[in-house]
């Protein structure tokens, strides 16, 4: 299987609050000033080497180091609700409201009385508190905010992304190069003019004025600022996220019409840029304006990154040069891990916090090792949920690791509940399911739906036992009443689509997939399991008319091709799924990271066209030696069998992917369908026929 993991936009943050903009003086507050020396050098910390988006640390009045967001884009700097709540601040709830690419949303207010970033000590700095939008954890780092430009434009910015650097200079004090674009400061947003240069045939090259946002994504041109480029480009849909945005509302909501120019340079701050290809442009008539009223455009971070960033709030001035010092990147796992040794020593109250950054430091079995230490002597003060969370934690790395045995074991001390509460019960419920184990999965989720009856996991945890015993219009039931509770009638489509083949009707389970790829266009797995579903010489005209719908919605850079060469070599159409498979092969494996995923990739596009079968296996055998099991590469390996019509070997992938992703319905229906395929086999071999 290939995947990319997505991470969700964090792009502009307005504000207005009762018709004031949030960088004025408010009643009650005092203007923020800073004192200290006239240059304070930080660490810039990445999620991971080589991670896009740059976060600071900042002492907070009650001394602990937080984790903050770089954000230009940012009017007001945000605070977490946790992060509030620890440090006892008074919240000025519904003071206005934040609007950004995900929407409005209300804006409560604090005032942090001291932020120490480095030398410079901060006063009386302005907060907006549990912003919608603004994730909780970058990786397995606790994030507590964003600093926007009520910080920023206190000082004259440095940002030197290929050192990992940040400098804060005292307005007045750094000598600007002469070769600086204009840049102004409206109190809240920059702005500065950038040249774009389009990849069209001729060229064109027009000059707009967009926000500089260290917080955004690519390159974004909003309303008029795109007309000047409107000869060429694609139109399509595509999520937009972003600031404002509600975690509870389902992704399709987020679904906007957009249009893609194409790029083939930038200029910016007086320096050339080649490292992004294309623009994004929203608002450009007749649909929901997305993000705040009068947003123009916004230049991200695929601009800045390679740079040194100067941004002179008071001067006026914009300039992006080499940088001059040693590279460097630094690691935000690995910095707090170590601050937090340095710290608290070997305190096993802390094991569960370094565990999680030793997942995201790519050392697992340090991880595993810390916490299994912690649940053989826990601290007498530890709270039974922190206790369970690191079991759950535990198992998961067991299961990474291929060791489902411990897995289960880590898990055993566990209730129905308190597997309800981590989120662990659907895979619990589906683990003991693909060990054979029903009774005990379906006596679990019944347990679980009698403790936390209003849990959507715990619905779905039982519908998915109850399928397993062939209960099926009860599991179905459970479903809907998930549905009920996240307030979303296509909630478990894929599961209901399930059921209604089990129960016979092919035609029901079609209608929930093709609502599926009507609501995820860019969702190809929903494409494949649709062309799984048909006839092809009853179905074949109703497919190829939803899927060419549905592909007209994307721009072609986003179409899935894989599963596109799934969908056409299923029609028979060998030809074309071929043609997709070298444009696929060109377009994602060569973009690899590793050679494992390299290999996993060839041997996915290879078996989804049902050609190569002998190199197909060669490739992916390789990279399962070289990674050890994984689910996304036992699911290729699956694959890559069933093309060479192994089924006893396919099933027995695709099990071994679903045992290590059991809380997946796309691991467990490949399982399912796989089985299927190979007991008719052996059926069809002990009763003699072709």
């Amino acid at each position: 299987m290939v995947g990319n993991v997505a991470i969700a936009l964090l792009a502009t943050l307005l504000s207005s609050a009762n018709a004031r903009s949030p960088a004025e003086v408010l009643p009650g507050s005092e203007e923020p000033s800073w004192s200290g020396p006239d240059e304070v050098a930080l660490d810039l910390l990445r999620p991971g080497p080589g991670g896009s988006r740059i976060f600071v640390q900042a002492t907070l009045p009650d001394g602990e180091p937080g984790l903050f967001l770089v954000d230009t884009g940012a009017a007001i700097s945000a605070l977490s609700t946790e992060t509030s709540e620890r440090l006892g601040l008074a919240v000025d709830d519904e003071w206005g409201f934040v609007e950004g690419l995900g929407g409005r949303a209300p804006l409560n207010r604090a005032v942090v009385s001291s932020l120490v970033l480095g030398e410079a000590t901060l006063r009386d700095v302005e907060f907006a508190v549990g912003v919608r939008g603004i994730p909780v954890f970058v990786g397995g780092m606790p994030l507590d905010g964003i600093l926007g430009n009520n910080v920023w434009s206190l000082f004259v910015v440095e940002i030197d992304y290929p050192a990992d650097t940040l400098v804060l200079h005292r307005p007045g004090t750094m000598r600007i190069p002469k070769r600086a674009d204009p840049m102004f400061f409206d109190g809240s947003h920059v702005f500065a003019p950038i040249n774009i240069t389009t990849a069209a045939d001729p060229p064109h090259t027009d000059r707009v004025v967009i926000q500089v946002d260290t917080g955004a994504s690519g390159l974004m041109l909003a309303g008029a600022a795109g007309r000047r480029f409107e000869d060429d480009y694609t139109e399509g849909v595509e999520p937009i996220f972003g600031i404002g945005a509600n975690e509870l509302v389902p992704a399709s909501q987020f679904l906007q019409i957009t249009r893609h120019v194409p790029v083939a340079e930038v200029e910016l701050g007086g320096q050339q840029v080649t490292s992004i290809d294309e623009a994004r442009w929203v608002n450009f008539g007749g649909h929901s304006p997305i993000g705040p009223e009068g947003l123009k455009g916004l230049a991200g971070h695929e601009l800045l990154q390679g740079h040194v960033v100067i941004l002179d709030y008071a001067g006026g001035r914009i300039v992006l040069r080499r940088s001059r010092r040693k590279h460097r990147s630094i690691d935000g796992h690995q910095v707090l891990f170590d601050q937090d040794v340095a710290r608290y020593g070997d305190d096993p109250s802390r094991y569960l916090y370094r565990a999680r950054m030793h997942i995201f430091m790519g050392t697992p079995d340090e991880s595993s090792d810390l916490l299994q230490a912690l649940i053989d002597d826990p601290p007498p003060s530890m709270e039974s949920d922190t206790l369970a969370e690191a079991r759950v934690l535990l198992a998961g790395v067991h299961r990474v690791n291929g060791d489902l045995e411990a897995a289960w074991e880590a898990l055993a001390p566990l209730g129905a509940g308190e597997l309800v509460d981590q989120g662990e019960v659907v895979a619990a419920v589906n683990g003991l399911l693909l060990e054979d184990r029903g009774d005990e999965a379906l006596a679990l989720a019944e347990a679980a739906w009698e403790e936390r009856p209003e849990e959507v996991v715990a619905l779905v945890a039982r519908a998915d036992a109850l399928f397993s015993v062939g209960r099926f219009q009860e599991a179905d039931a459970a479903l809907m009443d998930a549905a009920r509770l996240v307030e979303n009638p296509d909630a478990n489509l894929l599961r209901r689509s399930r059921i209604a083949l089990a129960q016979g009707d092919r035609y029901g389970a079609m209608a929930s997939i093709r609502k599926l790829l009507a609501l995820y266009p860019y969702e190809g797995l929903f494409l494949w399991f649709y062309a799984e579903l048909i006839d092809p010489e009853t179905d074949a005209d109703t497919f190829r008319h939803d899927m060419t719908t549905a592909m007209d919605r994307l721009h072609p850079g986003d179409r899935p091709l894989d599963f596109l060469v799934a969908a056409h070599s299923t029609l028979g159409e060998q030809a074309r799924a071929l043609e997709l498979m070298g444009e696929g092969i060109e377009r994602d494996c060569t973009r690899a990271q590793s050679t494992p995923s390299e290999n996993n990739c060839l041997a996915w596009y290879f078996a989804l066209a049902d050609t190569e079968h002998a190199e197909a296996l060669r490739r992916i055998d390789e990279a399962l030696a070289e990674t050890g099991d994984r689910s996304d590469f036992l699911d290729t390996k699956a694959m890559v069998h069933l093309s060479r019509e192994e089924y006893e070997e396919a099933h027995r992938a695709a099990v071994a992917a679903a045992r290590l992703s059991p809380d997946d319905v796309y691991m467990l229906w490949q399982a399912e369908r796989l089985g299927q395929l190979a007991r008719r086999e052996v059926a069809a071999e002990a009763s003699g026929s072709p």
